[in-house]
Protein backbone atom coordinates (compact mmCIF):
# COMPACT_ATOMS: atom_id res chain seq x y z
CA UNK A 1 0.00 0.00 0.00
CA UNK A 2 1.40 3.29 -1.04
CA UNK A 3 2.14 6.39 1.25
CA UNK A 4 -1.51 8.04 -0.60
CA UNK A 5 -3.12 5.06 0.59
CA UNK A 6 -2.37 4.66 4.21
CA UNK A 7 -3.28 8.73 4.22
CA UNK A 8 -6.32 8.35 3.00
CA UNK A 9 -7.38 4.74 5.68
CA UNK A 10 -6.13 6.61 8.06
CA UNK A 11 -8.25 9.63 7.86
CA UNK A 12 -11.70 8.53 8.65
CA UNK A 13 -10.22 7.29 12.09
CA UNK A 14 -8.56 10.69 13.05
CA UNK A 15 -11.09 12.94 11.30
CA UNK A 16 -13.52 12.32 14.31
CA UNK A 17 -10.67 12.68 17.39
CA UNK A 18 -9.43 16.20 15.41
CA UNK A 19 -13.10 17.25 15.38
CA UNK A 20 -13.81 16.35 18.90
CA UNK A 21 -10.86 18.26 20.00
CA UNK A 22 -11.16 21.29 17.83
CA UNK A 23 -14.89 21.11 19.37
CA UNK A 24 -13.43 21.27 22.72
CA UNK A 25 -11.16 23.87 22.41
CA UNK A 26 -13.77 26.03 20.97
CA UNK A 27 -15.87 25.31 23.94
CA UNK A 28 -13.15 26.03 26.42
CA UNK A 29 -12.40 29.33 24.19
CA UNK A 30 -15.86 30.12 24.81
CA UNK A 31 -16.21 29.52 28.30
CA UNK A 32 -12.97 31.42 28.76
CA UNK A 33 -14.06 34.37 27.06
CA UNK A 34 -16.97 34.84 28.59
CA UNK A 35 -17.44 33.09 31.60
CA UNK A 36 -17.20 35.96 33.68
CA UNK A 37 -20.16 37.61 32.52
CA UNK A 38 -21.99 34.39 32.82
CA UNK A 39 -20.87 33.94 36.07
CA UNK A 40 -22.17 37.31 36.71
CA UNK A 41 -25.93 36.50 35.05
CA UNK A 42 -26.09 33.11 37.05
CA UNK A 43 -25.26 35.27 40.53
CA UNK A 44 -27.62 38.00 39.80
CA UNK A 45 -30.15 35.28 38.88
CA UNK A 46 -29.76 33.21 41.70
CA UNK A 47 -29.78 36.51 44.11
CA UNK A 48 -32.88 37.20 42.47
CA UNK A 49 -35.04 34.21 42.91
CA UNK A 50 -33.85 33.88 46.23
CA UNK A 51 -34.62 37.31 47.15
CA UNK A 52 -37.52 38.46 44.94
CA UNK A 53 -38.44 41.25 47.33
CA UNK A 54 -35.33 42.98 48.52
CA UNK A 55 -32.33 42.11 45.60
CA UNK A 56 -34.81 42.77 42.47
CA UNK A 57 -35.73 46.19 43.67
CA UNK A 58 -34.22 49.05 42.05
CA UNK A 59 -33.03 50.81 45.05
CA UNK A 60 -30.69 47.60 45.60
CA UNK A 61 -29.14 47.91 42.07
CA UNK A 62 -28.52 51.73 42.77
CA UNK A 63 -27.07 51.32 45.88
CA UNK A 64 -24.81 48.54 44.19
CA UNK A 65 -23.96 50.72 41.81
CA UNK A 66 -23.66 53.98 43.50
CA UNK A 67 -20.45 52.18 45.79
CA UNK A 68 -18.49 50.73 43.08
CA UNK A 69 -17.07 54.14 41.80
CA UNK A 70 -14.26 54.45 44.24
CA UNK A 71 -13.40 50.21 43.96
CA UNK A 72 -13.01 50.71 40.05
CA UNK A 73 -10.74 53.40 40.01
CA UNK A 74 -8.41 51.44 42.05
CA UNK A 75 -9.15 48.56 40.58
CA UNK A 76 -7.90 49.77 37.44
CA UNK A 77 -4.80 51.72 39.54
CA UNK A 78 -4.26 48.16 40.25
CA UNK A 79 -4.67 46.97 36.71
CA UNK A 80 -2.30 49.65 35.70
CA UNK A 81 0.64 48.09 37.86
CA UNK A 82 -0.03 44.49 36.74
CA UNK A 83 0.03 45.69 33.39
CA UNK A 84 3.69 46.51 33.65
CA UNK A 85 4.25 43.77 35.68
CA UNK A 86 4.69 44.87 39.25
CA UNK A 87 2.43 44.82 42.56
CA UNK A 88 1.70 48.32 44.25
CA UNK A 89 0.23 47.75 47.93
CA UNK A 90 0.47 51.01 48.75
CA UNK A 91 -2.62 51.99 46.88
CA UNK A 92 -4.89 51.37 49.97
CA UNK A 93 -2.89 53.26 51.88
CA UNK A 94 -2.54 55.98 49.67
CA UNK A 95 -6.47 55.90 48.89
CA UNK A 96 -7.11 56.75 52.90
CA UNK A 97 -4.32 59.39 53.68
CA UNK A 98 -4.89 61.57 50.83
CA UNK A 99 -8.76 61.26 51.32
CA UNK A 100 -8.22 62.16 54.89
CA UNK A 101 -6.14 65.15 54.47
CA UNK A 102 -8.62 66.67 51.72
CA UNK A 103 -11.32 66.62 54.01
CA UNK A 104 -9.29 68.06 56.87
CA UNK A 105 -7.77 70.75 54.86
CA UNK A 106 -11.66 72.08 53.24
CA UNK A 107 -13.19 71.46 57.22
CA UNK A 108 -10.75 72.64 59.21
CA UNK A 109 -8.30 75.03 56.87
CA UNK A 110 -11.04 76.47 55.01
CA UNK A 111 -9.28 75.26 51.76
CA UNK A 112 -11.62 75.59 48.80
CA UNK A 113 -12.87 72.30 47.63
CA UNK A 114 -10.75 72.83 43.79
CA UNK A 115 -7.78 73.47 45.83
CA UNK A 116 -8.01 70.81 48.25
CA UNK A 117 -8.36 68.32 45.80
CA UNK A 118 -5.84 68.91 44.01
CA UNK A 119 -3.64 68.63 47.14
CA UNK A 120 -4.61 65.02 47.49
CA UNK A 121 -3.70 64.23 43.86
CA UNK A 122 -0.40 65.56 44.31
CA UNK A 123 0.47 63.94 47.05
CA UNK A 124 -0.72 60.78 45.53
CA UNK A 125 1.96 62.03 43.13
CA UNK A 126 4.44 62.43 45.83
CA UNK A 127 3.95 58.60 46.95
CA UNK A 128 3.92 57.16 43.03
CA UNK A 129 7.27 58.93 43.08
CA UNK A 130 8.26 57.40 45.94
CA UNK A 131 7.60 54.14 44.46
CA UNK A 132 9.50 55.10 41.40
CA UNK A 133 12.63 55.98 43.35
CA UNK A 134 12.58 52.78 45.34
CA UNK A 135 11.49 50.63 42.63
CA UNK A 136 12.86 51.85 39.33
CA UNK A 137 16.14 53.62 40.82
CA UNK A 138 16.92 51.60 43.62
CA UNK A 139 16.16 48.15 41.85
CA UNK A 140 14.25 47.40 44.98
CA UNK A 141 11.72 44.21 44.15
CA UNK A 142 8.20 46.17 44.07
CA UNK A 143 6.13 43.71 46.51
CA UNK A 144 8.74 44.85 49.30
CA UNK A 145 9.23 48.57 48.19
CA UNK A 146 5.48 49.48 48.41
CA UNK A 147 5.17 47.46 51.41
CA UNK A 148 7.51 49.57 53.51
CA UNK A 149 5.84 52.84 51.87
CA UNK A 150 2.40 51.27 52.92
CA UNK A 151 3.29 51.03 56.76
CA UNK A 152 5.13 54.40 56.62
CA UNK A 153 1.55 55.93 55.13
CA UNK A 154 -0.24 54.50 57.50
CA UNK A 155 1.75 55.67 59.97
CA UNK A 156 1.57 59.30 58.67
CA UNK A 157 -2.41 58.88 59.09
CA UNK A 158 -2.13 57.94 62.63
CA UNK A 159 -0.37 61.13 63.15
CA UNK A 160 -1.98 63.48 60.84
CA UNK A 161 -5.72 61.98 61.92
CA UNK A 162 -5.19 62.46 65.56
CA UNK A 163 -4.66 58.80 66.50
CA UNK A 164 -6.79 57.79 63.22
CA UNK A 165 -10.12 59.89 64.24
CA UNK A 166 -12.91 59.76 62.10
CA UNK A 167 -13.97 62.62 60.14
CA UNK A 168 -17.98 61.95 60.13
CA UNK A 169 -19.32 65.82 59.31
CA UNK A 170 -18.43 69.49 58.17
CA UNK A 171 -17.69 68.35 54.00
CA UNK A 172 -18.63 71.34 51.61
CA UNK A 173 -21.78 70.49 49.98
CA UNK A 174 -20.35 71.59 46.64
CA UNK A 175 -17.75 68.53 47.34
CA UNK A 176 -20.21 66.22 48.57
CA UNK A 177 -22.28 66.70 45.18
CA UNK A 178 -19.90 64.85 43.12
CA UNK A 179 -20.41 62.13 44.95
CA UNK A 180 -24.81 62.25 45.36
CA UNK A 181 -25.58 64.31 42.15
CA UNK A 182 -27.20 61.98 39.84
CA UNK A 183 -27.13 62.11 35.97
CA UNK A 184 -30.06 59.55 34.50
CA UNK A 185 -30.70 58.49 38.10
CA UNK A 186 -26.90 57.17 37.96
CA UNK A 187 -24.58 58.94 40.58
CA UNK A 188 -22.16 61.74 39.04
CA UNK A 189 -18.77 59.70 40.55
CA UNK A 190 -19.95 56.90 38.68
CA UNK A 191 -20.07 58.18 35.46
CA UNK A 192 -16.52 59.79 36.68
CA UNK A 193 -14.90 56.08 36.78
CA UNK A 194 -16.37 55.13 33.92
CA UNK A 195 -14.74 57.70 32.30
CA UNK A 196 -11.50 56.66 33.94
CA UNK A 197 -11.96 53.25 32.71
CA UNK A 198 -12.57 54.30 28.93
CA UNK A 199 -9.38 56.74 28.90
CA UNK A 200 -7.36 53.92 30.42
CA UNK A 201 -8.76 51.13 28.04
CA UNK A 202 -8.37 53.33 25.17
CA UNK A 203 -4.33 53.73 26.22
CA UNK A 204 -4.15 50.15 26.93
CA UNK A 205 -5.33 48.86 24.44
CA UNK A 206 -5.86 51.41 21.20
CA UNK A 207 -1.93 53.40 21.64
CA UNK A 208 1.12 51.98 21.00
CA UNK A 209 2.33 53.25 24.64
CA UNK A 210 -0.08 51.10 25.86
CA UNK A 211 1.54 48.46 23.61
CA UNK A 212 4.75 48.90 25.04
CA UNK A 213 3.25 48.70 28.89
CA UNK A 214 2.14 45.50 27.79
CA UNK A 215 5.04 44.32 26.56
CA UNK A 216 7.16 45.60 29.73
CA UNK A 217 5.17 43.31 31.42
CA UNK A 218 5.09 40.46 29.58
CA UNK A 219 9.18 40.33 29.01
CA UNK A 220 10.68 43.52 30.08
CA UNK A 221 14.39 42.26 28.69
CA UNK A 222 12.72 41.36 25.55
CA UNK A 223 11.17 45.05 24.65
CA UNK A 224 14.28 46.81 26.19
CA UNK A 225 15.81 44.63 23.93
CA UNK A 226 13.67 45.51 20.79
CA UNK A 227 14.01 49.07 21.32
CA UNK A 228 10.90 49.92 23.56
CA UNK A 229 11.46 52.29 26.59
CA UNK A 230 10.63 50.00 29.36
CA UNK A 231 11.93 51.96 31.86
CA UNK A 232 9.35 55.11 31.08
CA UNK A 233 6.45 52.60 30.78
CA UNK A 234 7.20 51.82 34.37
CA UNK A 235 7.65 55.21 35.97
CA UNK A 236 4.05 56.33 34.09
CA UNK A 237 2.15 53.50 35.29
CA UNK A 238 3.90 53.93 39.06
CA UNK A 239 2.98 57.45 39.37
CA UNK A 240 -0.56 57.44 37.51
CA UNK A 241 -1.59 54.34 40.10
CA UNK A 242 -1.00 56.29 42.30
CA UNK A 243 -2.63 59.60 41.23
CA UNK A 244 -5.44 56.79 40.36
CA UNK A 245 -5.85 55.83 44.13
CA UNK A 246 -5.92 58.91 45.75
CA UNK A 247 -8.53 60.27 43.31
CA UNK A 248 -10.65 56.92 44.00
CA UNK A 249 -10.08 57.89 48.07
CA UNK A 250 -11.59 61.38 47.01
CA UNK A 251 -14.47 59.72 45.18
CA UNK A 252 -15.05 57.43 48.23
CA UNK A 253 -14.98 61.20 50.34
CA UNK A 254 -17.51 62.78 48.28
CA UNK A 255 -19.77 59.65 48.12
CA UNK A 256 -20.27 59.67 52.22
CA UNK A 257 -19.11 63.10 53.47
CA UNK A 258 -16.74 61.20 55.57
CA UNK A 259 -13.26 59.81 56.11
CA UNK A 260 -11.11 57.66 58.38
CA UNK A 261 -7.71 57.25 57.38
CA UNK A 262 -7.32 53.18 58.08
CA UNK A 263 -10.14 52.46 55.74
CA UNK A 264 -7.77 52.65 52.58
CA UNK A 265 -6.23 49.21 52.97
CA UNK A 266 -9.31 47.56 53.14
CA UNK A 267 -10.16 48.65 49.80
CA UNK A 268 -6.89 46.91 48.18
CA UNK A 269 -7.71 43.19 48.77
CA UNK A 270 -11.02 43.81 46.37
CA UNK A 271 -9.24 45.82 43.98
CA UNK A 272 -6.25 43.15 43.27
CA UNK A 273 -9.17 40.53 43.14
CA UNK A 274 -11.27 42.92 40.39
CA UNK A 275 -8.15 43.03 38.53
CA UNK A 276 -6.89 39.24 38.55
CA UNK A 277 -10.55 38.08 37.92
CA UNK A 278 -10.50 40.71 35.23
CA UNK A 279 -7.89 38.98 33.51
CA UNK A 280 -9.82 35.71 33.26
CA UNK A 281 -12.09 36.91 31.25
CA UNK A 282 -10.45 38.62 28.95
CA UNK A 283 -9.53 36.99 25.30
CA UNK A 284 -5.65 36.93 25.56
CA UNK A 285 -5.48 36.26 29.72
CA UNK A 286 -4.11 39.77 29.95
CA UNK A 287 -5.24 42.29 32.58
CA UNK A 288 -8.03 44.27 30.87
CA UNK A 289 -10.49 46.98 31.80
CA UNK A 290 -13.60 45.79 30.66
CA UNK A 291 -12.93 42.23 32.36
CA UNK A 292 -12.09 44.73 35.63
CA UNK A 293 -15.78 46.47 35.46
CA UNK A 294 -17.32 43.10 35.39
CA UNK A 295 -15.13 41.63 38.03
CA UNK A 296 -16.22 44.82 40.19
CA UNK A 297 -19.90 44.35 39.36
CA UNK A 298 -19.57 40.20 40.03
CA UNK A 299 -18.26 41.24 43.75
CA UNK A 300 -20.13 43.65 44.43
CA UNK A 301 -23.69 41.67 43.72
CA UNK A 302 -21.65 38.91 45.67
CA UNK A 303 -21.30 40.87 48.53
CA UNK A 304 -24.77 42.57 48.18
CA UNK A 305 -26.72 39.13 48.04
CA UNK A 306 -25.18 37.78 50.90
CA UNK A 307 -25.48 40.60 53.19
CA UNK A 308 -29.74 41.16 52.02
CA UNK A 309 -29.40 37.05 52.78
CA UNK A 310 -28.34 38.32 56.58
CA UNK A 311 -24.99 36.82 56.34
CA UNK A 312 -22.40 38.21 59.36
CA UNK A 313 -20.53 40.74 58.80
CA UNK A 314 -17.02 38.59 58.66
CA UNK A 315 -18.47 37.03 55.54
CA UNK A 316 -17.88 40.20 53.23
CA UNK A 317 -14.02 39.96 53.65
CA UNK A 318 -14.06 35.98 53.64
CA UNK A 319 -15.83 36.47 50.18
CA UNK A 320 -13.28 38.77 48.78
CA UNK A 321 -10.52 36.76 50.10
CA UNK A 322 -11.96 33.61 48.28
CA UNK A 323 -12.53 35.86 44.94
CA UNK A 324 -8.99 36.40 45.80
CA UNK A 325 -7.35 33.49 45.40
CA UNK A 326 -10.40 32.18 42.92
CA UNK A 327 -9.03 34.96 40.51
CA UNK A 328 -5.26 34.26 40.56
CA UNK A 329 -6.11 30.55 39.96
CA UNK A 330 -8.12 31.03 37.03
CA UNK A 331 -5.88 33.71 35.92
CA UNK A 332 -2.69 31.11 36.39
CA UNK A 333 -4.34 28.71 34.59
CA UNK A 334 -5.60 30.97 31.88
CA UNK A 335 -2.17 31.99 31.27
CA UNK A 336 -0.51 28.45 30.91
CA UNK A 337 -3.43 27.77 28.65
CA UNK A 338 -2.78 30.49 26.34
CA UNK A 339 0.82 30.14 26.26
Amino acid sequence: MNSLDTATSSEPATTPVAHARASHLHYAEFLHRWGLLLVLILAIVFFSIRLPDTFLQWSTFHDLIAGQAPSLVLALAAVLVLVVGEFDLSLGATFGITQYIALQMMIDHGVSVVAAMLLSLVLGALVGLINVALIVGAKVNSFIATIGVQTALIGLATLVSNGNQPIFAGAPESFTSIGNNQILTIPLSVWVALVVAALLWVVLDYTSFGRTMRATGANRVAARLSGLRTTRALVVALLVASVLAAFAGLLDAARTGTSDSTSGPMYLLPAYAAAFLGATGSKSSTYSVPGTILAILLVAVGVTGLQLMGAASWVTNFFNGVVLLAAVLLSQLARKRSG
